[in-house]
């Protein structure tokens, strides 16, 4: 019995052993899987912050372009702001030198339209002035015609 005892023994010694091992062997094959997990997780979190540097680079890249064409851009409006005032300024200068050649020929059609209209005047009055006198000769020439038919009948019906 005693050897039954023994082989008992051994035989859970072997068992209390193995499973020691077994368990042992579990923990390890956990502590691996863990392990592995973490690893990937970290290989997975690196490339997400490659992935993040290499995007946040080309938005700087692009933000700095952006900033360059910004600046392009309001060089370019403000020279063309500065063309066009003074191309503005050009054209009213030249308006106004228009405007005063204009004016300075208005003023001389006035002058000669105010000359001809007194001259207009002026031959009315002598137009009036004439039909006037006209008027009085012919007066005179009958009054006289009819003294001389006075005075001589005769003669002048002949």
């Amino acid at each position: 019995m005693e050897n039954d005892f023994k082989t008992d023994s051994s035989s859970s010694t072997f068992a209390l052993q193995s499973s020691s091992e077994t368990m042992f062997s579990i923990q390890l094959l956990h502590f691996k899987t863990s392990l592995l997990e973490a690893l990937e997780e970290l290989r997975m979190r690196r490339e997400a912050e490659t992935q993040y540097e290499e995007q946040i680079s080309k938005i700087i890249a692009e933000t700095q372009e952006l900033k360059w064409q910004k600046e392009t851009l309001q060089n370019q409006k403000e020279t063309l702001a500065k063309q066009h005032k003074e191309a503005m300024a050009a054209f009213k200068k030249q308006l106004q030198m228009k405007m005063c050649a204009l004016e300075e020929e208005k003023g001389k059609y006035q002058l000669a339209a105010e000359i001809k209209e007194k001259e207009i005047e002026g031959l009315k009055e002598t137009l009036k002035a004439l039909q006037v006198s006209k008027y009085s000769l012919q007066k005179k020439i009958s009054e006289m015609v009819r003294r001389l038919q006075n005075i001589h009948p005769l003669q002048i019906s002949t």
